[in-house]
């Protein structure tokens, strides 16, 4: 619909152009899953996404003695969130797979290395 053609009482078009807008927001939500499907389905994406989650803080608690400190932490910890939620709506057996690799990870990088 075009602002031309644009009539406020005529429900009928207007539900059709909600319509058409969802339609398109539900491919793109499938082509975003689809997509995040395959990031995680391999290790080097896994690595990249908890890196992700770990830049945020997720894990960590958000208090800071700086009001402005503690804001910008929440604000990070917010899209870490938004991140994680994704993780466990989408594939989340990949969770459980990255905090194993994460750890396994840990675990090699503090063994001393013999020469």
């Amino acid at each position: 619909m075009s602002d031309k053609d644009y009539s406020p009482i005529d429900l009928g078009a207007l539900q059709a152009a909600r319509d058409a807008n969802r339609e398109m927001t539900d491919l793109e939500r499938a082509r975003f899953e689809e997509d995040f499907k395959w990031l995680v389905g391999h290790k080097p994406g896994r690595r990249i996404v908890w890196w992700l989650l770990s830049q945020a803080r997720v894990f960590q608690n958000p208090w800071r003695s700086s009001a402005n400190e503690m804001s910008f932490v929440a604000g990070n910890m917010n899209l870490g969130q938004m991140l994680l939620a994704e993780v466990l709506s989408i594939a989340p057996d990949s969770f459980t797979t990255m905090m194993r690799e994460a750890h396994d990870d840990g675990k090699r990088q503090r063994q001393p290395r013999s020469e």
